[in-house]
């Protein structure tokens, strides 16, 4: 009789710790309501004007809370980026964002060089960016490496 007292009391306390704390509770807030996320749609184009399309590829395309956060690699998402894919979207937080984004080029000869790629072939152009996310909003920016 004692022993299942025991384990009644043992289901009993791992029951209360386990339901303690919120596993969506990340951020440390004692909210009740989870967050009203919004929306980022980022148009990565791979147009260029000195070389041709066929040449340029998307290389990076990465979202951080602050510009020095890019810096220093801390990303809050970073994309999978394809030549076949030119609009990315990501489901955020309300705040403020940087995004950064790189292309090369991967054309032979002088091609790259003379479009601006450092380096030439297989050269590398990046470019940064600030974004704002509204609670329940879709944003809209479209990357340019000018």
């Amino acid at each position: 009789m004692a022993m299942t007292k025991q384990i009644k009391l043992l289901v009993l306390l791992t029951f209360l710790v386990a339901c303690s704390t919120d596993p969506e509770d990340i951020d440390g807030s004692d909210s009740i309501h989870p967050p009203i996320y919004g929306r980022i749609q980022l148009n990565f184009p791979i147009d260029d004007s000195n070389v041709p399309n066929r040449c340029i590829k998307r290389a990076d395309l990465s979202v951080a809370f602050t510009a020095d956060s890019l810096y220093r690699k801390k990303f809050v998402t970073v994309s999978n980026v394809s030549d076949y894919q030119s609009l990315y979207e990501y489901s955020l937080k309300p705040g403020s964002y940087y995004y950064q984004a790189a292309k090369t080029c991967v054309c032979s000869g002088d091609t790259c060089l003379w479009g601006g790629y450092p380096g030439g072939q297989n050269g590398m152009k990046w470019t940064l960016g600030n974004f704002k996310i509204l609670p329940g909003d879709i944003t809209y920016d479209r990357i340019n490496f000018n």
